[in-house]
């Protein structure tokens, strides 16, 4: 099976041949003034138009077309006159990505994804067994990259930027899916964490905040071990690093986060970093609540 076309409402279809013309497709049908369809310049795709009353109703269309030269193909458009709504952009699912809308206010994305269009890092290898750790239904669902380190000393108190206190507890603790209350400062989340993948990088993040009030309710709903820690922030590069100084069963401990955009992304380390434990579970916040840092020795 292979995906022949897609094709989208207009209310002008003579307009949005212009549009897509001026994007670089090819026009291949055009019968009637109620239809149209277009050849990609790349592989072979097609993309089609038909005429209608009335467009559907909310955000309509989402249409993405890849190109390799992302960049170029943006400012050559730019320079057109074509208005873009969102410029070049690395987004967290390893796609590079820019957006604008046609004439009829269909979604249009232009990106370039290479390997990671089908086979990113968290694709589906074995679907009979596959164990989905994702909350389904939740269009708005997004990913977690961020890799942890230890720390050597107290230097990155004098170069923090921000620091904000921090109590959290947990719901589950389950390894597939945590849910986790935070009140940090003057704000509150529940937050919902799918499994891992399997170098600990990578895995589902789905935050909303709440009332603190209701915050409050929560927390006493959860389970032993409540978490207790200060939350550093300095910036470097193009990155921000969050160090954690925890208290309580965990005085003594002390974590540095970094999150990126891709887990091959480069980044700066101070040199106050010390050893890596990505992907080890002990450290894990929801381990800490289970299993605090003062009994380890």
């Amino acid at each position: 099976m292979n995906l022949n076309q897609v094709t989208i409402p207009s209310l002008d279809v003579a307009k949005s041949i212009a549009f897509y013309k001026l994007l670089g497709l090819q026009l291949i049908v055009h019968t009637h003034d109620a239809y149209a369809r277009f050849e990609c310049p790349d592989g072979d795709a097609t993309f089609s138009i038909h005429q209608v009353a009335t467009l559907p109703e909310g955000e309509g269309t989402i249409v993405y077309f890849e190109t390799k030269q992302l960049d170029a193909e943006v400012s050559r458009l730019r320079e057109k006159g074509i208005h873009f709504n969102l410029l070049p952009t690395d987004q967290s699912w390893l796609w590079r990505e820019a957006r604008l809308q046609d004439p009829d206010g269909n979604q249009v994305i232009l990106y370039y994804a290479g390997d990671n269009r089908k086979n990113p890092p968290w694709r589906i290898t074995d679907e009979e067994n596959f164990e989905d750790s994702r909350l389904r239904g939740n269009e708005n669902e997004t990913l977690e990259i961020e890799r942890k380190f230890l720390v050597l000393s107290d230097a990155y108190k004098h170069k923090a930027h921000k620091s904000t206190r921090i109590t959290q507890g947990y719901l589950s603790t389950d390894p597939e899916r945590t849910v986790r209350v935070r009140i940090k400062g003057d704000q509150a989340f529940l937050t919902i964490k799918g499994k891992s993948n399997k170098s600990g990088t990578t895995r589902v993040e789905i935050e909303e905040e709440i009332a603190i009030d209701k915050a409050k309710t929560l927390l006493d709903l959860c389970l032993r071990g409540i978490i207790d820690k200060t939350r550093y922030e300095i910036a470097l590069g193009n990155h921000t690093w969050e160090i954690d100084e925890f208290y309580g069963d965990n005085q003594g401990l002390i974590l540095a986060e970094i999150e990126l955009t891709s887990e091959l992304e480069t980044f700066l380390k101070p040199d106050w970093i010390g050893q890596e434990v990505t992907g080890d579970k002990k450290y894990y916040n929801s381990q800490l609540s289970e299993r605090p840092f003062k009994d380890w020795k």
